[in-house]
């Protein structure tokens, strides 16, 4: 495995690479980080060329103070692929990742040879959902240590998973929290910006055209959009992961990974 940076649009990409063969790029969610993509990585390096990379004010990327937004992702997405030598990639994203890759198969249809969406949505939070989560980005960029870890445990067991993840695989779910808290202070309400900009493209989701996975899980919070996007997405996949929440990649690595597999090999 080997890991560098990519300069992208003046903003420094912090990336891991493994695997030959189709470029299949790994792209997490709001909070995450390309740590949370390794099991993919891993599994998959032997029949693709894998790569995943931390969002812009996440880990170990840089970010652009005036902040960015869906749309800057977008292009940031497909300078990537150009700047790998690639002409086209496979995006298996979740939840931002996933959301992002959408757009870039509405936008840039001809450099997605496929996609895999992830628990991502095609709108932005909702109003009841945004006024949490102000509140929880008001603790990670103001409050102790003590009140940011413990903001982390709740926000996570909240909101990214089953609800016996964290028992079942304690280990995970801490390296998740480290993750989580190892996001600079000052890019805290930037990383959550991102999803206020999403223009809704539930309209337009009859112009994918690219071979679709979509990834689902019981325990995310809207059970029954999975669905909604597979039957809106021309000749989209459904695939339902059990005992997994939002972050569904992180509840169930193996299973995840093998549907991306069952998925991704059978492509033209």
């Amino acid at each position: 495995m080997k890991k560098y940076m990519l300069d992208v649009h003046g903003t420094s990409y912090a990336c891991v690479e493994d695997g030959e063969g189709p470029l299949l790029m790994l792209m997490h969610g709001t909070t995450g980080g390309k740590q949370l993509m390794l099991p993919q990585l891993e599994a998959l390096s032997d029949s693709f060329r894998c790569v995943a990379f931390d969002w812009p004010g996440h880990a170990e990327s840089g970010h652009d103070p005036a902040g960015w937004t869906a749309d800057d992702l977008v292009e940031d997405v497909v300078a990537i692929i150009a700047a790998l030598g690639e002409e086209r990639a496979i995006l298996a994203g979740v939840s931002q990742g996933g959301a992002i890759g959408m757009r870039v198969a509405l936008k840039y249809s001809d450099r997605v040879r496929a996609l895999i969406n992830m628990c991502g949505g095609p709108g932005g939070p909702a109003p009841a959902a945004l006024e949490k989560l102000d509140k929880f980005t008001s603790v990670m960029a103001k409050g102790t240590d003590e009140e940011r870890r413990r903001a982390a445990i709740d926000f996570s067991k909240g909101y990214l998973h089953a609800p016996d993840f964290p028992d079942r695989e304690p280990q995970r779910f801490e390296t998740e929290i480290d993750v989580l808290l190892s996001h600079p202070r000052e890019t805290i309400q930037m990383l959550f910006d991102v999803p206020k900009s999403y223009v809704d493209i539930s309209p337009s989701l009859g112009d994918i055209h690219c071979p679709t996975l979509i990834v689902w899980a019981p325990f995310d919070s809207r059970p029954a959009l999975g669905g909604q996007l597979a039957a809106a997405i021309p000749g989209a996949q459904l695939v339902t992961i059990a005992n997994a929440g939002h972050h569904v990649n992180v509840d169930a690595p193996a299973e995840t990974s093998a549907a991306i597999r069952t998925f991704a090999t059978s492509l033209a």
